[in-house]
């Protein structure tokens, strides 16, 4: 797939780490350690269609998921409610009432969760082609397998096998810096080896793109639509103190800087927000203290140019299970007012469904078909993948999650299994060879510039984390890879 001997690839891929890691892409410990994130010096290539089609994906998603919350917030039941509202307190839930009152737009930037998926290997990887616990069977399209689930919804363009979303971020929709940081430099140290010059690099960074600046233009964009008139607007990008991820919060406000803009990173406490054109949160209202100047703004979204405001709800699994549901139950599509796009997009999603005692004894009975998840949680926590676990293990799982409601409860979501590929990680101790999972992140909005671009991470194990025996791949592409052959 790339010019490079396996050797060859593993140097490019060192050079191309170094550099990241000199820009940032790396995560700070709570001990205060600042730990560089591993790069896979093998890029995930996409066509320009499929980067596309992610996007439309992504973007569908949102716009659906935002509707539906905002009808069952207002109409649905009290299980509804309760899985919606019921996880948040305090400032959280206070700022929280007003997102479909007064907040101009729920989520101006977002990002949606996809594992192109295929069927489970003996160690729990996947190979095509693709099925689903509701028994869809694989219909032919192009030479390969898809699932069809009855309505006959086909493959996403420019994918062999339909990319399946598992969640959606719109708190904190991280990583636009690190994607930038992983691709440019392993193009800019692939240019190296090929012997071009840097201009050459330049360009290939130029046509690659930059979520970074998809970024910046989403919320210049917004700010303007909201009446904004400066050209460069000044930006404060708001975190909690120590955040893990100052490494990206830093590379962002440089980059903004060097777009004109004045721009800083900021802690609650240390953020006028009247001060400010535009108000970049990087922050959970839970970890915002409730009398700092920042919570002004959560208060008042209507006041101020805020991305996003506090929309956690958005990302409660049960809207996801609810979303999922709308593929199957035209009621509940029709309460949401979900257009073509939305309901296609529903249809797509891997098969979710509230926890109950009613479904149990089916998590029991396919148990290695499913995956159990807390419905408000973050970062691979309170995740259950049930082929990973002997049946009494799983059982009691189920029995455990059927029990506790904290969090809006439990989510049963079909197991999407991810291929797992040969890759080279190059982490700070050296360079090792094995084979990862991977997913692609793929950004979005709903304000008048949609943000779009991908970061793909990859990881030892089926949930995937960054740290843990993982890293970050170069999403380059396929064009702008064909140039360095």
């Amino acid at each position: 797939m790339t010019p490079f001997t396996e050797d060859a690839l593993a140097d490019v891929g060192a050079a191309a780490a170094r550099t990241a890691w000199q820009g940032g892409m790396s995560v700070l410990r709570p001990d205060g350690v600042v730990v560089e994130i591993p790069l896979v010096a093998e890029p995930e290539v996409f066509t320009r269609s499929a980067l596309a089609a992610l996007a439309a994906e992504a973007r569908a998603i949102l716009s659906g998921a935002v509707k539906l919350a905002r009808a069952l917030v207002a109409q649905g039941d009290a299980r509804d409610r309760e899985a919606l509202l019921g996880p948040f307190e305090g400032l959280e839930a206070e700022a929280m009432a007003r997102l479909f009152e007064e907040a101009p737009c729920a989520a101006v930037v977002a990002r949606v969760d996809f594992l192109q998926p295929g069927e489970p290997d003996q160690r729990g990887g996947a190979a095509f082609p693709v099925r689903g616990p509701l028994g869809g069977e694989p219909a032919q399209r192009g030479g390969e397998a898809f699932l069809v689930r009855g309505t006959g919804e086909g493959a996403v363009p420019g994918f062999a096998a339909l990319p399946r979303a598992l969640e959606l971020n719109a708190t904190i929709p991280a990583m636009p810096a690190y994607a930038d940081l992983a691709a440019h430099a392993w193009l800019r140290a692939a240019a190296r080896a090929r012997g071009m010059t840097p201009r050459q690099a330049d360009g290939l960074v130029a046509a690659c793109g930059s979520n970074m600046e998809n970024l910046r233009e989403a919320l210049v964009a917004y700010y303007r639509a909201r009446g904004g008139s400066r050209e460069r607007p000044s930006v404060a990008l708001v975190a909690r103190p120590g955040d893990a991820q100052l490494g990206e919060l830093r590379r962002l406000a440089e980059h903004f800087r060097q777009m004109g803009h004045q721009a800083e990173n900021l802690v609650p406490s240390g953020c006028e927000p009247e001060q400010w054109d535009l108000l970049y949160r990087h922050v959970w209202a839970h970890n915002t203290p409730p009398e700092s100047p920042f919570a002004r703004a959560l208060r008042a979204p209507a006041r101020f140019v805020l991305a996003n405001p506090v929309n956690g709800m958005l990302e409660a699994k049960a809207l996801f299970a609810r979303l999922s549901e709308c593929a199957e139950d035209a009621r509940l599509a029709r309460l949401a007012g979900l257009d073509e796009a939305e309901l296609a997009a529903a249809r797509r999603l891997p098969v979710t469904r509230r926890l109950d005692a009613a479904l149990a004894p089916r998590l029991l009975a396919e148990r290695e078909q499913w995956v159990l998840k807390r419905s408000w949680d973050y970062g691979g926590k309170s995740v259950h993948l049930g082929r990973e676990l002997l049946p009494d293990e799983w059982a009691r799982v189920v029995e455990a999650a059927l029990a506790d409601r904290r969090g809006g409860g439990f989510v049963a979501q079909e197991r999407i299994f991810a291929a797992r590929r040969p890759a080279t990680r190059v982490a700070p101790e050296g360079v090792g060879r094995s084979d990862l999972y991977r997913d692609v992140s793929t950004y979005t909005g709903l304000g008048p510039f949609a943000p779009s671009g991908s970061v793909v991470r990859a990881a030892a194990s089926p949930v995937v984390n960054i740290l843990g025996g993982g890293g970050l791949a170069p999403v380059i592409p396929e064009d702008v890879l064909a140039a360095l052959r």
